[in-house]
């Protein structure tokens, strides 16, 4: 299931980006963001996240996530500018603090969304990457989607029976939205860890011979220009950092 919606992705995507490339912009723009001199300078980059996403084929979730960043976005604004008090200090710290770590969600997601795990695994290998960090990177990238896929399944039942997984449903009903929701959601994931190990040990994925791969991994100009654009937001980034704190 999972690889078919990925090539359904793929058949809708403009950028085809080396998984090489997709994991090092994921490093250089968490510490970009994390580094990010000002509110402008941090939504020019979340922009360009966005458009990548778009471009990639993770055009629904990649627009979520831009909705909420933006409403953080609006919501800081107005904590900085009318409120003052602890209620500012409340709001904007909340604020702060998802801007930061949604659109690093945002690019961990569209790496995984778009990322076959053949293709990923034989990328790993052509940089000579240890098993050890191979083997739990191509799990985790099979494991969050499948998560989502039967949350999604379990969201779809408990609706029909007028349980939701909302903050008002666990207000009014706690012990019946943790029974019927959140209980099946942990047996559910130990299952699909269970699943996903035993699959890795079937494939082999511990064998220390060579693999190969049907998958051309190759870089091309869009990777190239992806990794510069997001080399020169880091550098511009901490180029400001030093010349504010020499300042």
């Amino acid at each position: 299931m999972m690889e078919l919606q990925i090539q359904t992705r793929d058949m809708f995507a403009f950028l085809h980006l080396d998984p090489r490339t997709k994991l090092y912009l994921l490093i250089v723009g968490n510490v970009a963001l994390f580094l990010a001199p000002s509110l402008l300078y941090e939504v020019v980059l979340v922009a360009c996240i966005v458009i990548l996403g778009v471009l990639a084929g993770a055009k629904r979730f990649t627009v979520k996530m831009a909705i909420v960043y933006a409403g953080m976005v609006v919501l800081h604004m107005i904590g900085t500018c009318h409120l003052v008090g602890t209620l500012q200090v409340v709001i904007v710290t909340f604020t702060v603090f998802i801007r930061k770590i949604f659109p690093c969600a945002m690019l961990g997601g569209i790496l995984v969304s778009t990322t076959r795990v053949n293709e990923f695994m034989a990328a790993m290998n052509r940089i000579h990457m240890p098993k050890a960090m191979i083997i739990p990177m191509t799990v985790m990238i099979r494991y969050f989607p499948m998560v989502h896929e039967d949350y999604c399944y379990i969201n779809d039942a408990m609706c029909m029976r007028d349980v939701g997984p909302t903050f008002t449903s666990l207000l009014t009903h706690p012990i019946r939205t943790v029974e019927c929701i959140y209980v099946p959601m942990m047996m559910s994931a130990l299952k699909v860890a269970d699943e996903l190990s035993a699959a890795a040990v079937t494939r082999g994925l511990e064998n220390p011979k060579p693999r190969t791969c049907i998958a051309e991994i190759h870089f091309q100009i869009t990777d190239v220009l992806c990794g510069v654009l997001f080399t020169l937001f880091l550098a511009g980034s901490i180029w400001v950092k030093l010349k504010g704190g020499a300042g």
